[in-house]
């Protein structure tokens, strides 16, 4: 029944970072564990619920294999610093086979479709650059929200800590930003046949397609506009 209620868990959304901040109880830690396990493909593992709490943390801990295996996992917290293991009971035959490791997008057509994983522990916020980042063979058991090229995620920033070897998943990552909330922009302006470009702040964050906020100025006037690319927003007549 308590292996039921464990599975209940890995299928629910992850615990919000501010439950943490009071501890983390036993089984909060094994849950932390089993996605973790889940994410790197190890099946049937049955982490330990600690009987202690964890101290509290500002952020998800990040979870990676002990000694290089996931025989034993790691609960690392960066604010406050404190680490602690779990004991997971996988047994070898349980783990996922060996990785071999592709550092660009052309992965041989023998290993099948690749993944971008990550090839160092990351903290919450930390932009991810080329040399952050691998590409791992997908297994039966890879999550599906998963990247396929290394530049989906180059330049995104973490919106939690991830252990390394994990794979980067879309919740994982901040939205992909064309224009940020702050940065100058280019303000395309159709007038009849002339398209005018006049300079622009955006007063929002937006990906292609979004309508945002912005300011115009030239005229000091807040308009709304389609984000067409990066720092590029359209001022459509329709839009109000």
């Amino acid at each position: 029944m308590r292996w039921l209620c464990a599975l209940a868990l890995i299928a629910s959304p992850a615990l919000a970072e501010g439950e943490y901040a009071n501890g983390i109880s036993g089984a909060q830690a094994a849950e932390l564990v089993t996605l973790a396990l889940t994410e790197a493909g190890v099946s049937g593992a049955e982490p330990t619920v600690p009987v202690r709490p964890f101290p509290a943390c500002d952020h998800a801990p990040t979870v990676s294999p002990k000694f290089d295996g996931w025989e034993t996992a790691e609960l690392r917290c960066d604010s406050p610093s404190w680490s602690r293991n779990i004991r997971t009971r996988a047994s070898v035959s349980q783990m996922a086979p060996l990785r071999l490791e592709i550092t660009n997008n052309d992965a041989p057509e023998n290993l099948g479709p690749m993944v971008v994983a990550l090839a160092r522990t990351m903290g919450r916020g930390e932009m991810v650059t080329a040399g952050d980042v691998r590409l791992l063979p997908r297994t039966a058991q890879t999550p599906r929200d998963t990247f396929s090229d290394i530049e989906q995620v180059v330049g995104r920033r973490l919106r939690s800590s991830i252990g390394e070897g994990q794979f980067l998943l879309t919740r994982h990552l901040d939205p992909d930003w064309a224009v940020r909330v702050g940065t100058p922009i280019a303000l395309q302006i159709q007038v009849g046949p002339i398209n005018v470009i006049a300079p622009g702040e955006a007063l929002q964050d937006g990906r292609i397609g979004d309508v945002i906020e912005l300011r115009n100025l030239s005229s000091g006037k807040v308009v709304r506009g389609v984000v067409t690319g990066d720092n590029i927003v359209a001022l459509r007549p329709n839009i109000i």
